[in-house]
């Protein structure tokens, strides 16, 4: 089975791809990366860009299930509404994919990963490379791997898998 963490952004969004088989749901890395906007791109043109990213991601890897962050709280109303957007369109995606849809808050995320629940990025990131098996000298994204921290936060609390 497969499962994609999206870190959702209207100029660089995250994606993670898992693999995880029967017990003891073991995660395996499969693939990440990021997709980049122009910020100078008017807001459609940059949604239109990251929906068709996605759509061939998704094409091609075959998720099942797809997890996302949950919405914070933002300082900025008009961040928070570009946020907004970009997440309806990762749970189009989902829609239309028949991929089942999981969200995950941020302190859920670092309790899954590092046992602490207001850890840094940087622990974050250390633990996604240690989890994974990963070669410390891979250069991944905040947004990357913050991503593949949503799949294994999904993997270690899924009932779904059991």
């Amino acid at each position: 089975m497969n499962i994609i963490g999206i870190d959702p952004g209207s100029v660089c969004c995250g994606y993670g791809i898992l693999s995880v088989g029967k017990k003891p749901y073991v995660p395996k890395f499969v693939a990440s990366g990021d997709i980049r906007m122009n910020s100078k791109e008017n807001l459609p043109v940059r949604l239109e860009k990251l929906y068709d990213s996605l759509k061939n991601i998704i094409r091609e890897h075959r998720p099942s299930h797809l997890c996302i962050e949950k919405i914070f709280y933002h300082k900025s109303i008009r961040s928070s509404m570009v946020l907004g957007a970009a997440r309806g369109i990762v749970m189009l995606l989902a829609a239309q994919n028949g991929l089942k849809l999981f969200e995950y808050n941020p302190t859920e995320i670092k309790m899954a990963l590092t046992g602490y629940g207001r850890a840094e990025k940087r622990q974050v990131q250390e633990m996604v490379i240690r989890i994974l098996n990963l070669d410390k000298s891979l250069r991944m994204s905040e947004d990357s791997t913050d991503a593949l921290a949503l799949g294994i936060c999904h993997i270690n609390s899924s009932f779904e898998l059991k």
